[in-house]
C-alpha cells in the first residue's frame, strides 16, 4: 500500500470522526431516556411480546366460532376400479373423478374450556404490559444515576482543575517570595511537587469522566464519541418528612409493575388449573357437509321413440307339462312399445346437480379413561400456581430489600452531604487564614499544603456526595411513585 493511500485512509478517518464530533450534542436527561428507551433492545422484545400475546387473544376469541373448508379432489384410475357415480366395478377403463366438499365444524361444549383460555391470555397480555413498564423504570433509573456519574465527574473535574491553576497561581506568587527572600527554596519545590499531583489527579478525573460517558453511552446504545457533554439539569431538593421503609414499601407495593405483573400471573396460574379441569368435563360438537363428485363414465340412458304399433320380441321359450304329463314348449314375449334407446355422459353440472347431498352430525365424547392425562395436567397446572406464588413472594421481598437499602441510603446521603457543607465552611475559612500568614511567609509549606489538600478534599466529597443524594432521592421518589428529582 503506498503512503499515498496511507495517507487519503487516514486523512478519511480523521475527518470522519471531526465530522461526527461536529453533529454529536450535548443531552439533556430527558433526552438520554428517550434514546435509551428507543434503542433498548429489551424494551423492543418486551413490545413483541405484548403483540404476540394480543394475536393469542385474538386466536382464543375466535375458536369460539366455526370454521368453514372447502375441499377438491381429482383423481385418475386406470384397469380395475370402482365407477364413483354409481359405484359399479369396472374392469380395463380408465376412470377420471372428481369430488368436491364444503363443511364446518363447531364447538358447542367443552366444559368452559374456550372462555378460560381466553380469560388466560388476557391475563398474559395484561402481565406482558406491566413487564414493559418495569422494563422502562429499569431503564430510567440506569440513565439517572449514569447521567448523575457524569455530572459528579464533570464537578470533580472542574474542582481538580481549579485546584492546578490556583496552585499554579501560589507558584508564581512563591517564586516572587523567594525571589525577594521572603522564603526559602524548598517552598517552591513543594508546590511544584504539589502541582505534578494534581496534574496526574486531572488525568485520573478526566479518564473517570469518559467510562461514566462510556456507561451512559452504552445505556443510550450509541457511539460514546457522540456525547460530548451532559447538561446539568436543576437539582431541587424538595423537605419531605422522612419515611421508614414500612411506610415506602406499603406506597410501592401497590404502584410496582413488576409485583403487579407477578400479581397478574398468579392469577393466570388459577386459569391453568380450571382449563386443566376442562378435560374432565364431556364435549359436545355439530358438523354439518355440502358434498358432490364427477365421474367420466356417469351415462345417461335415454329411451327410443314410442312404435305405432307395438312388438312382440320373444324372450325366452320353457317347457310346461299338459294334462297328460307331455312337456308342451311355450314361448315368453316382451312387449316392446319404443325403438332402441341410447346412452350419453352426463356433463359435469348435470353430475354436480345430480350427486349433490348434505348432512350434520352432533359428536359427543365422554372421556371415561385416557391414561390420567387430565389429572397429570391438573397437577403440573398447581405446581405452576406454586411457583408462581414463590415468583411473587421473590418480587415482594426484593421490592422490600431494595426499598430497605434506599432508605438507608437516603439517609446517609443526606447526612454525608450535610456534614461536608459544614466542614467545607470551616475548612474555606481555615485555609484563607493559612494562605494570608503563608503568603506574609510566617507558614511553612507543609502546613500550607495539608490546609489546602483537606480543603480539596472537601470539595471533591461535596461534589460527589450532591449527586449521590441526588441519586438516592430520586429512587425513594421512585418508588412512593413521584417524578424524579432531576427536572
Amino acid at each position: 500500500m503506498s503512503n499515498k493511500t496511507l495517507a487519503f485512509i487516514f486523512g478519511f478517518i480523521f475527518f470522519a470522526k471531526l465530522l461526527m464530533a461536529q453533529t454529536s450534542d450535548s443531552y439533556t436527561l430527558q433526552k438520554c431516556i428517550e434514546i435509551a428507551l428507543a434503542n433498548n433492545i429489551t424494551m423492543k422484545q418486551s413490545l413483541l411480546t405484548v403483540e404476540g400475546n394480543k394475536v393469542a387473544v385474538n386466536q382464543a376469541k375466535m375458536n369460539r366460532y366455526p370454521n368453514l373448508n372447502a375441499g377438491a379432489s381429482q383423481s385418475l384410475n386406470f384397469g380395475r376400479s370402482v365407477n364413483p357415480y354409481d359405484n359399479t366395478v369396472v374392469a380395463n377403463q380408465k376412470v377420471n373423478s372428481s369430488s368436491l366438499s364444503l363443511s364446518s365444524n363447531v364447538n358447542l361444549f367443552s366444559g368452559f374450556q374456550n372462555e378460560r383460555t381466553i380469560q388466560q391470555r388476557r391475563l398474559n397480555l395484561k402481565a406482558s404490559q406491566e413487564d414493559i413498564a418495569t422494563t422502562r423504570n429499569n431503564i430510567v433509573l440506569g440513565v439517572v444515576e449514569a447521567f448523575a456519574n457524569v455530572l459528579s465527574n464533570k464537578a470533580l473535574l472542574a474542582s481538580t482543575t481549579a485546584q492546578f491553576q490556583s496552585t499554579e497561581a501560589q507558584i508564581d506568587r512563591t517564586d516572587k517570595l523567594v525571589k525577594a527572600g521572603r522564603l526559602a527554596l524548598t517552598n517552591l519545590y513543594d508546590l511544584k511537587a504539589q502541582l505534578a499531583i494534581e496534574e496526574t489527579n486531572i488525568v485520573l478525573t478526566e479518564n473517570n469522566l469518559e467510562i461514566s460517558k462510556l456507561s451512559l453511552a452504552q445505556w443510550m446504545q450509541i457511539d460514546p464519541i457522540l456525547i460530548t457533554d451532559v447538561i446539568e439539569p436543576s437539582l431541587f431538593i424538595e423537605e419531605q418528612a422522612e419515611k421508614s421503609a414500612k411506610e415506602v414499601y406499603v406506597v410501592a407495593e401497590s404502584n410496582q409493575p413488576q409485583i403487579s405483573a407477578a400479581k397478574t400471573r398468579l392469577v393466570s396460574a388459577d386459569k391453568d388449573i380450571e382449563i386443566a379441569k376442562s378435560g374432565f368435563y364431556p364435549s359436545l360438537s355439530f358438523q354439518a357437509g355440502l358434498f358432490t363428485n364427477y365421474s367420466s363414465l356417469a351415462r345417461n340412458f335415454i329411451p327410443g321413440k314410442t312404435l305405432n304399433a307395438p312388438i312382440l320380441a320373444p324372450v325366452n321359450t320353457l317347457l310346461l307339462q299338459d294334462a297328460t304329463g307331455n312337456l308342451v314348449p311355450f314361448t315368453v314375449n316382451q312387449v316392446i312399445t319404443s325403438g332402441p334407446g341410447t346412452f350419453e355422459n352426463l356433463k359435469f353440472n348435470d353430475q354436480f346437480d345430480n350427486n349433490l347431498r348434505a348432512g350434520f352430525t352432533f359428536n359427543l365424547n365422554i372421556p371415561l379413561f385416557n391414561a390420567f392425562q387430565n389429572r397429570y395436567l391438573t397437577e403440573n397446572a398447581r405446581i405452576s400456581k406454586l411457583n408462581a406464588k414463590l415468583q411473587l413472594d421473590q418480587q415482594k421481598n426484593q421490592l422490600r430489600q431494595t426499598i430497605e437499602s434506599a432508605v438507608t441510603n437516603e439517609k446517609a446521603a443526606k447526612k454525608r452531604i450535610e456534614a461536608v457543607d459544614k466542614q467545607l465552611l470551616a475548612l474555606e475559612e481555615a485555609f484563607r487564614s493559612t494562605e494570608q500568614r503563608y503568603n506574609l511567609g510566617v507558614l511553612n509549606t507543609v502546613d500550607f499544603l495539608l490546609s489546602k489538600n483537606n480543603l480539596a478534599r472537601a470539595q471533591n466529597d461535596k461534589s460527589r456526595f450532591r449527586y449521590d443524594f441526588f441519586i438516592r432521592r430520586a429512587v425513594l421518589d421512585f418508588y412512593l411513585g413521584k417524578d424524579l428529582n432531576f427536572n
